[in-house]
């Protein structure tokens, strides 16, 4: 194999010519030789890896950091199926602070090299969403897109007069204040709340010393809510600064990594991260290939990260987060004292949360045995379908399509599907066109893959379910049968749950069975029943209001394209225009008196 013998990234490549698998390597030949030579000594994975390897492309490059750099973004870029990666990482948001004249706070899934900061990234959606709303009442910063206009007549929008943004859109904060405005919310995202809070105490006797009263107990209101949110901070230590702290667990084929965050001596939070394909891996591998992934777009570097193992390739890990950093990190791993005890405690979490799993796992398994039995089915469920057609007011027809692996919805695989050609609503119909669609997919991916024109890991309707639920009734699951015979798809039994009376009917049984309420079988069936139901309603209002709302807001006189839009970026529903106040209305840009009136006229009668 003619491969320099020259630092770089070397790419292993199927007979589709499709990236299995990226490294980088001091010596790109002796590096990708050692696959080749010796295989019976290599693992189990890397043995099989190498029976696809049929191309070898490699990158030369300066040194050893820009190959570490290069290996990630193309690890990112192509997700190998040898690569361990961090499981749905791409769902991790972050907190974007814009780079314009008057920065935003926004929540994304996406880090673009646009010049704005990132925060994160963060793994509790849930906790993110309202931390969020919080900084919005603390952080007034404009959530809009709006023109900056400063001479501008017009009024400003509903968000200043809720006081939720300073509307530097009209000129009605200085630049300067705004500004100061956003060092303070990069103080709090960067976890340096004491020092946010001691500015804030001092503003706040100021502006008491000046008389200035009212400004005085806006600021007193921001520094108890602020307060509210550090007070739930853990106080490590004062002497500790800006530490990560790693913990991990391992799993069988994965393993879960914990991350302490420390600032000024405080946990100021935790993430949690779940590493796949880690089965063969030693524990220095599985820290060293996260290690690259998280801090390659972790927005915050700190000066120090407390590991449990010594990890692979030390130095170089070092230097390429000296480059990002513009500073010293180093990786320190305690063997005694509050650091050690600290890092145990982010060992111990990681364990905790892998056992919990596996409990989970094994309940999910007993769960899914049952089901199995109680529909007389020859193994368990182990992949679950459910589907329902929505037509509210006889316009719009869809149906979804939801899918539970082990119990689990895996939302990645949702469906949905849009129903035309019907000159009327027809459920039957409708349930048979979808499912029929969805097994032709199967069909049509699985001969693709036959003939070696798509990978197994790039399907979108394989693998097929071993259970399919239909929402409905007789004569659905009647209607499901007959594009299963029709074609000829064996290996898939279905089942119906009837919402009301909860029966579930079988196909080829006039009776249907009936479990007991508690019933744990009944609840999975229940679950999986309603996430179609709540899928295909969410999707049937996404195409209603997109069509509706702007049908409803065109009845009104003096209302066209520019005011519709003005009227949902300030309100952000049609529900919430129908219950606005004048006053309220009479606050929305370009709304003159008249018009707003007209509006609240219009869903007043209505």
């Amino acid at each position: 194999m003619n491969l320099p013998d020259k630092t770089g990234v070397y790419l292993f490549k199927n007979k589709r010519g499709e990236v299995i698998y990226v490294g980088k390597a001091l010596s790109l030949r002796n590096r990708v030789r050692s696959y080749f030579q010796n295989s019976r000594h290599l693992e189990p994975k890397i043995q099989a890896m190498v029976g696809h390897i049929q191309e070898v492309d490699y990158i030369v490059t300066a040194s050893e950091v820009e190959a570490l750099i290069l290996e990630n973004s193309l690890i990112k870029q192509y997700k190998p199926r040898y690569n361990a990666n961090l499981k749905d990482d791409k769902d991790y948001p972050y907190l974007k602070l814009t780079l314009e004249e008057y920065p935003r706070l926004v929540l994304t899934r996406k880090l673009e090299k646009d010049g704005s900061r990132y925060f994160g990234p963060y793994t509790n959606v849930t906790a993110l969403r309202s931390t969020l709303k919080t900084l919005k009442k603390i952080f007034p910063l404009r959530s809009c897109k709006g023109e900056i206009s400063p001479g501008s007549k017009e009024r400003a929008c509903l968000n200043y007069h809720m006081q939720y943004c300073f509307a530097p859109c009209r000129g009605k904060v200085s630049p300067e204040l705004y500004q100061k405005l956003v060092k303070d919310l990069t103080l709090f995202l960067e976890g340096r709340q004491e020092k946010l809070l001691k500015k804030m105490e001092n503003d706040m006797k100021q502006a008491s010393k000046d008389l200035q009263f009212e400004r005085a107990a806006v600021l007193r209101d921001k520094y108890l809510a602020l307060q509210g949110v550090v007070s739930r901070q853990k106080v490590v230590s004062p002497r500790l600064k800006d530490q990560d702290v790693i913990g991990y667990a391992r799993g069988e084929g994965e393993s879960c990594l914990q991350v302490f965050l420390i600032r000024e001596g405080k946990i100021v939070g935790k993430e949690k991260f779940m590493l796949a394909k880690t089965r063969d891996m030693k524990e220095g591998e599985i820290l060293t290939a996260f290690i690259k992934q998280y801090y390659s777009s972790s927005s915050f570097l700190p000066v120090e990260i407390l590991i449990p193992v010594e990890i692979e390739d030390r130095e170089v890990l070092e230097s390429w987060l000296f480059q990002r950093k513009g500073k010293k990190v180093s990786f320190h791993r305690p063997q005694r004292g509050l650091k050690k005890e600290i890092l145990d405690m982010a060992m111990d979490n990681a364990g905790f949360f892998l056992k919990a799993e596996k409990e989970g796992m094994e309940k999910r398994e007993e769960i899914l045995q049952k089901l199995g039995k109680d529909l007389g089915l020859e193994a368990p469920p182990y992949r679950i379908e459910g589907f329902d057609v929505s037509n509210l007011y006889q316009k719009e027809i869809v149906a979804s399509m939801v899918v539970f692996e082990k119990g689990i919805p895996v939302k990645e695989n949702y469906r949905r599907f849009k129903i035309e050609g019907f000159e009327k609503p027809d459920d039957y119909k409708a349930l048979k066109e979808t499912f029929s669609r969805r097994l032709k997919g199967a069909l049509r991916e699985k001969r693709e893959v036959e003939e070696g024109l798509l990978d197994e890991d790039k399907t979108k309707f394989l693998p097929l379910p071993e259970l399919v639920v239909i929402d409905g009734g007789k004569g659905q699951l009647r209607g499901a049968e007959e594009v299963l015979k029709g074609l000829d798809v064996n290996n898939v039994s279905l089942i119906s749950l009837a919402k009301g009376e909860e029966y579930v009917f079988l196909p080829g049984q006039k009776e249907p069975l009936a479990f007991p309420r508690n019933s744990s079988s009944l609840k999975l069936l229940q679950q999986v029943r309603d996430e179609a139901h709540r899928f295909a309603l969410a999707y049937h209002r996404s195409l209603r209001d997109r069509g509706t709302v702007n049908s409803l807001l065109e009845e009104i006189p003096g209302i066209g394209e520019k005011r519709q839009k003005i009227l949902l970026t300030c309100f952000g529903s049609l529900e919430r225009i129908k219950k606005a106040s004048r006053e309220e209305l009479l606050a929305v840009p370009g709304l003159d008196r008249r018009t707003a009136e007209a509006v609240y006229q219009y869903f007043q009668k209505g």
